[in-house]
């Protein structure tokens, strides 16, 4: 088997393509390569520039012959009885892109982050939401590329997914924290970039953003793309969560009796809300519930969250407002139970029912930047989770029974998660004082 280089010339007179053949038993392959030279500066006895070729520098005609020698060579390496043109096409581009691409028995594996997370993303049954916050790292890391590049003066820097090490995860956790900083600081760099960040990030995101980051990285370990884990030995940034706020049942029933009745639409997600406090699901989950789910009176759906992992069935028992409410709905002309809209619009709603319905109590939160406790009237913070709270919530207050809770929450049993949406209020430490009278 031998592999040569040798010229092609082009419409330019001054420009030839450099080709690669391979020629072995019943076998004669060519594919043109990314290099090109001027036809009068090639020497085919030498496969590259003819000595002393005075109007190309010595570094350009040495790089240029390394470049077809090493490519010559990986050729020569991986060359199989019975490879066709296509194979020599690949193993070209993947030399002519070693951060982008690599060759995987036939097929040509970008290795890029950025593009990983895209084939992650795709490769799953996201909704629209999911996806987005998701495929929102990608910017992250495109942007940490372009400071790397432009601003450290690191010109060929990006994160590969074989070379990516700890030390990059870490200068990407303080790019991360700072890039409010850098954004002002660099204006002209970020000025297509879209919307910036105007804050440092809180703990609580960054946490989110490398637990999804380690997630693609383990899919590709999985997948068998890389071998490589940046992650061993990784510090994340500790989460930070204060007691979790909820409505409680009086506070809930007093928004079930405003009167909306000239407010059709704000009605609507008043109902909506009603119905996701009695059921607990995300608000994900509630857009997705059709009359199918409802069966003798439970309601019965596995939590898109976590149906890749654990499809598990969620079973909660409708209430006789929850009927009422989905007796409401359930002929609407649509598949789903309930109207589609942005999460952003539904909890606009919330927060204009609460008060309405004087639900305004002052409640203490965490502040995740300062990392200091806040007061806020609960109508002001309220949200789609907060739902999710209250059905937890006001459960455990009457029976504490975490994984009973749970296994109509979605949450798994024992989870880390769960304990977060439990509270234990005066009633209930009162009620245990009594034991020990």
């Amino acid at each position: 088997m031998k592999v040569t280089a040798y010229i092609r010339k082009t419409n330019d007179r001054e420009v030839g393509r450099i080709y690669i053949r391979v020629r072995d038993e019943n076998c004669d392959l060519k594919a043109a390569t990314e290099l090109s030279i001027n036809p009068k500066y090639w020497d085919a006895r030498r496969q590259g520039y003819r000595p002393k070729v005075a109007l190309v520098r010595e570094a350009d005609r040495q790089k240029f012959n390394n470049a077809i020698i090493d490519l010559t060579r990986q050729v020569a390496a991986e060359y199989y009885k019975g490879a066709d043109s296509e194979w020599l096409k690949k193993i070209i581009f993947v030399f002519h892109h070693p951060n982008a691409y690599k060759l995987m028995g036939e097929v040509c594996q970008e290795t890029k982050l950025t593009a990983l997370i895209h084939q992650y993303v795709e490769s799953k049954d996201f909704d629209k939401r999911q996806a987005c916050v998701n495929l929102g790292t990608v910017g992250k890391i495109e942007r940490f590329q372009m400071y790397k590049q432009h601003v450290k003066g690191v010109k060929a820097y990006s994160m590969n997914i074989d070379t990516v090490t700890r030390k990059d995860l870490e200068e990407f956790y303080i790019y991360l924290v700072n890039e409010h900083q850098y954004a002002k600081d660099y204006p002209k760099l970020y000025k297509k970039r879209g919307k910036m960040p105007t804050q440092p990030r809180s703990d609580n995101t960054l946490k989110s953003v490398f637990t999804r980051l380690r997630t693609v990285v383990n899919w590709c370990i999985d997948k068998g793309i890389t071998a490589n884990n940046p992650f061993k030995g990784f510090e994340f940034p500790q989460e930070i969560y204060g007691t979790p706020y909820f409505i409680d049942v009086e506070e809930r029933n007093k928004v079930v009796e405003l009167d909306l009745s000239a407010e059709p639409h704000l009605e609507m997600f008043r109902d909506m809300f009603i119905f996701q406090c009695m059921i607990g699901c995300r608000f994900g989950d509630l857009l997705r519930l059709t009359p199918a789910n409802v069966i003798d009176g439970v309601l019965e759906y596995i939590p898109h969250k976590t149906i890749h992992r654990l499809a598990k069935v969620v079973r909660v028992p409708l209430n006789d407002k929850c009927i009422a409410i989905y007796e409401k709905f359930k002929d609407r002309p649509t598949k789903a139970i309930f109207p589609i809209y942005p999460i952003n619009k539904y909890n606009d709603a919330i927060r204009e029912c609460l008060p309405r319905a004087g639900v305004t109590r002052m409640v203490t939160v965490i502040n995740y930047l300062t990392k200091l406790e806040e007061q806020h009237p609960i109508n002001e913070i309220a949200s789609s989770h907060m739902a999710r709270r209250t059905f937890i919530g006001n459960l455990y207050k009457q029976v504490q029974d975490p994984n009973l809770i749970a296994s109509m929450s979605g949450h798994v049993n024992g989870s880390k998660a769960f304990a977060r949406y439990r509270t234990i209020d005066d009633d209930m430490k009162k009620n245990l004082i009594g034991l020990i009278q």
